[in-house]
């Protein structure tokens, strides 16, 4: 997450002497990464911060101030915290589950807490001044004031915080549930979606959706310049749904990129109590003074147990009890010991985080400063060889052997619209299926780039995913090819090239395949063991009607076939004969049947090559050597005719 802090609101909440070039610097070292600091027109500095997922308690101003209390001090730098107060302002009002003025309908498995409170007679204006800039410097569009203090909390803690016309609610009831299948919301920036199930949405007492929770308001509720009477709203939801449908529709706001990640539903209280505060402060408004609160499961607390062995072997060095304790406290935690025994408990906007000793260390050691840590060459035997290294070598060779033969690599989605094995948690209609087998990717492939004319040749290795009964599917390591605008012959060679490269010893046999032209199908084995195909695919497969060559591999098995034993010979030193023969081949003759036979006739015969084809006509450039003397016109005629004898009487071949 990327987030921009003005150092102007960072110092209301940090007591500190600091430059703008030291928090950036102290910061980064041990908390959240300053990327960039930079100077607004005002002369203020802006920090352009990085936050790791995992870590939305700093993914606000208060949140990298409280960062910085910690950080600072460890380098001779006074740094203080300061408090929200947000405890004396809820003094004045009463929580309670339920409230005379919202009659709340809820589904506690999708809001951990709900809490809101009325505010009646607002003026809705422009904003002060304090606000606006905080928005401007952070790249948003000052509205008005009641939907800019929402936008300025969220800044200022990393709470979400959304306000409706009260006046809007129909009856004042509101039912939070999830989203039927094709239901439709329109949204405050007028676009309106049709969903699917597993929404959460809040619907009104006519049956009207009011509310995308989590993701944006609804637009029949929104805050306009009539508004008199609001509704104060803060929430925490359940981050697996906020995720699917933000990711479903589209919507990257702050506030689902926020919620997806969980947030401390502790922390809805202070997002309420400011909200009171601005709202009574900004537009004379007058708060209800009782607060809907409902918290079905409230934070019990979290401990984490480890000892001081444990901590200095994880972190490397030795660490004294008291300054563990000095970070630890620092952080937010609280500490007790028991001789060498630690038990630490986890303030409520770090539980989504920490939960074994490894991340109490890491707590520990980076307060204390990785880059203070003593750099150590790792010692000890040299591990083994990697059980798997043969197979990504073999499985390198090939995809550098394919693109030498012109093949581009691509990858495809595993998830596909259609298949044997069904997803229970698809995230959309057009990935519910894993594919079982990577031609219908390579198909599409083809036919979503017919812009593209030319030769094409694509190649894929990844995995297909095979039915099993009673099982998880097995994983099988594939690799499949597709060519356009080629010849067949040369798409041929292509797939012989390649299994040449490997050394296999296999054999070709032509049998009819699903999807595969009739008797234009090769399968290919090695000895009895069936390791791939290839041949021209049918023409319905492709939108432009035109056929494409195809051939697919196993992986497992192309690596393990029988292998030919390569021997270097010493170069002959006796000079070859070479002559082209033109035969005359009856259709459905194979020509690779016919090489074969003119290999069998003799020994002398060194190299047959098919040079030219045309119509029936097929040229063939025969070499022919011994290698104990020079062959004479005499021996090598006789070879010839002993060859055209045999194809002749086989094949029914002439001569021309």
């Amino acid at each position: 997450m990327d987030l921009v802090i003005p150092d102007k609101h960072l110092r209301k909440y940090l007591d500190t002497k600091a430059t703008p070039a030291e928090l950036a610097k102290y910061l980064s070292l041990c908390g959240p990464s300053i990327e960039r600091t930079k100077k607004y027109k005002d002369g203020d500095s802006l920090y352009q911060i990085e936050i790791t997922t995992n870590r939305t308690d700093s993914a606000s101003i208060y949140g990298v101030a409280r960062e910085a209390g910690a950080i600072l001090p460890r380098f001779g730098i006074s740094a203080k915290l300061k408090s929200l107060d947000t405890n004396k302002i809820l003094s004045k009002y009463t929580l309670r589950k339920s409230v005379n003025y919202l009659d709340v309908v809820l589904d506690k498995k999708l809001c951990p807490r709900f809490t809101a409170v009325l505010i009646e007679n607002v003026t809705v204006k422009e904003s002060p001044g304090e606000i606006k800039d905080l928005l401007e410097k952070t790249n948003l569009r000052p509205i008005n004031n009641i939907v800019d203090i929402s936008n300025y909390i969220m800044h200022l803690i990393g709470q979400p915080v959304h306000t409706f016309d009260y006046d809007k609610i129909e009856s004042g009831r509101m039912i939070l549930r999830e989203s039927k299948k094709n239901e439709t919301v329109k949204t405050l920036d007028g676009k309106e979606f049709e969903l699917d199930a597993g929404n959460i949405v809040i619907q009104g007492a006519s049956g009207d959706l009011i509310d995308l929770c989590g993701i944006m308001g609804g637009e029949n509720s929104k805050v306009d310049e009539n508004t008199k009477n609001i509704l104060l709203f803060v929430q925490n939801y359940n981050k697996h749904y906020i995720r699917k449908t933000s990711m479903n529709l589209g919507i990257r706001s702050e506030a689902a990129v926020l919620f997806e990640k969980g947030l401390d539903s502790e922390n809805v209280l202070n997002g309420i109590a400011l909200g009171i505060k601005l709202i009574e402060k900004t537009s004379n408004g007058k708060p209800r003074k009782d607060i809907l609160d409902i918290y079905p499961n409230p934070y019990k607390g979290k401990v984490v147990k480890t000892d001081l062995i444990t901590l200095n072997k994880i972190i490397g060095i030795e660490i004294p009890k008291q300054d563990i304790t000095k970070y630890l406290i620092s952080l937010g935690f609280k500490v007790i010991w028991e001789k060498d025994n630690l038990e630490v408990s986890v303030p409520s906007f770090r539980s989504e985080d920490i939960d074994i000793p490894e991340d109490i260390a890491e707590e520990v050691a980076r307060i204390y400063g990785y880059h203070n840590l003593p750099p150590v060459l790792m010692a000890g035997d040299l591990p083994n060889k990697v059980s798997n290294a043969d197979e990504f070598a073999f499985e390198n060779k090939v995809k550098q052997t394919l693109k030498a033969l012109s093949g581009i690599e691509v990858y495809n989605l595993s998830l596909t619209e259609n298949g044997d094995i069904k997803l229970k948690n698809p995230l959309g209609a057009d990935t519910e299926y894993l594919r079982s087998n990577l031609q219908n990717s390579l198909v599409a492939n083809i036919n979503y780039n017919t812009q593209e004319k030319g030769y094409i040749h694509l190649f894929e290795v990844a995995n297909v995913y095979i039915p099993r009964k009673n099982d998880l599917p097995e994983e099988r390591l594939v690799l499949s090819g597709i060519v356009k605008e080629s010849t067949y012959r040369k798409d041929k060679g292509l797939v012989q090239t390649l299994l040449n490269e490997l050394n296999i010893d296999y054999k070709e046999v032509p049998e009819d395949g699903k999807n595969f032209k009739p008797n234009q199908r090769i399968a290919i084995y090695s000895g009895k063991i069936l390791i791939g195909e290839y041949g021209n695919l049918e023409n319905s497969l492709f939108e432009d009607n035109n056929s494409c060559f195809y051939y697919s591999f196993e992986m497992k098995k192309l690596m393990t076939a029988k292998k030919i034993e390569r021997k270097y010979q010493e170069i002959n030193k006796f000079p070859p004969q070479v002559e082209d023969i033109t035969l005359t081949v009856p259709e459905r003759t194979y020509i690779g049947v016919i090489i074969e036979e003119i290999y069998k006739v003799s020994e002398f015969i060194k190299a047959v090559t098919l040079t030219d084809v045309y119509e029936n006509k097929n040229t063939f450039n025969i070499k022919y050597q011994s290698g104990e003397k020079t062959l004479e016109d005499k021996e090598v005629e006789e070879i010839r005719n002993k060859v055209m004898n045999i194809l002749s009487s086989k094949f029914g071949i002439k001569v021309g």
